[in-house]
């Protein structure tokens, strides 16, 4: 007998396998999401009895009804209609992603490689991230990050052919053609417990002029669009901490030391966390960013135009060198 079960078992499964098509489940998700059997037929361009055909051969295949239907009403699916729905939706939309993965590595070399240089903190916010998705959908290319001390030294590496694109702050060097752009908003942040929350918003420029900041090093562009920012509303900032880089300011604030105008991309985990919240303030948000620069005179490769793809950028609809320009300078 218990031969006999698993045997009725296999044989089912191998029916299934044998007879349940993406056609068929796309029929049925179809027909479930257009209420009924003329508007699935008209979005299937079918026939309204091969619609019902089609769903009727579903129902032998599974040995079960999954539609209660009702004259002149809308049919109501069964448990065992929901539950196909369920797997066809799962499968179509695993499918999708197959078939996307698919055509973009069609378009690539077996193996491949991009260089990114970048003078900035994108690499641990922005760059890791794209570097993931690539890896899912491109495993074949490799993708190599260099982190550069400057704009000059990104510049070197793309010119001596050492890199295949760099995101750099701007301006840009008007000889180097953009392949686009990455704008960051900046808020002001401070710990949830810190009283600014709780003052009325008249309050908070006399509350801004007695805090301590953690802000860019002197010389940076950042840290000159936040004292544009902190003079336009009237306040003369204390700098508490001056740094090159985003770890240490948004340390200053997690710990209750200063507030701190941040970029929003490297502040998610914080706020996921609690360990910091944004301050609404007078002549927020800032705006800052970063360019995408190719190498002069070179066509930009089918593995750096995936990747590109990969990054929450602005990117130039036609990526032929000789048709691009330099971006401008942001005011």
């Amino acid at each position: 007998m218990m031969f006999e079960t698993s045997a009725w078992r296999h044989t089912s499964r191998q029916r299934l396998i044998a007879g349940l098509t993406f056609d068929q489940m796309y029929t049925f998700q179809t027909l479930v999401r257009a209420g009924s059997f003329r508007a699935a037929a008209a979005e299937l361009a079918l026939t309204q009895p091969a619609v019902s055909q089609r769903i009727r051969h579903l129902e032998r295949l599974l040995g079960c009804t999954l539609l209660e239907r009702r004259q002149g009403a809308r049919s109501e699916l069964t448990a065992a209609g929901r539950e196909l729905l369920g797997f066809a939706e799962e499968v179509l939309t695993r499918t999708d992603r197959f078939h996307q993965r698919l055509e973009r590595m069609k378009e690539l070399p077996e193996s491949s490689a991009v260089t990114v240089v970048s003078d900035s903190d994108h690499i641990k916010h922005l760059l890791v991230g794209a570097v993931m998705a690539m890896k899912e959908t491109a495993p074949s290319v490799r993708v190599v990050i260099k982190h550069e001390p400057s704009r000059q030294a990104c510049t070197r590496a793309l010119a001596d052919g050492r890199a295949d694109f760099g995101i750099c702050r701007y301006p840009a060097p008007s000889e180097f053609p953009t392949l686009g752009a990455i704008e960051e908003r900046m808020y002001l942040y401070a710990r949830p417990d810190d009283e600014i929350h709780a003052l009325p918003e008249a309050d908070r420029v006399p509350y801004l002029a007695q805090a301590d900041f953690a802000t860019f090093a002197d010389g940076m562009r950042s840290r000159q669009l936040v004292e544009c920012w902190a003079e336009k509303v009237g306040v003369s900032l204390r700098v508490v901490l001056e740094s090159r880089g985003l770890e240490a300011m948004r340390t200053y604030v997690t710990r209750g030391l200063a507030l701190a105008v941040l970029p929003e991309f490297c502040v998610h985990e914080d706020q996921r966390a609690g360990l910091l919240r944004r301050a609404v303030a007078p002549g927020l948000p800032l705006t800052r960013g970063a360019v995408i620069l190719a190498p002069p005179d070179r066509e930009v490769s089918r593995a750096a135009r995936a990747f590109l793809g990969m990054l929450p950028a602005k990117i130039e609809s036609s990526l032929s060198p000789a048709q691009r320009t330099a971006a401008p300078v942001p005011a």
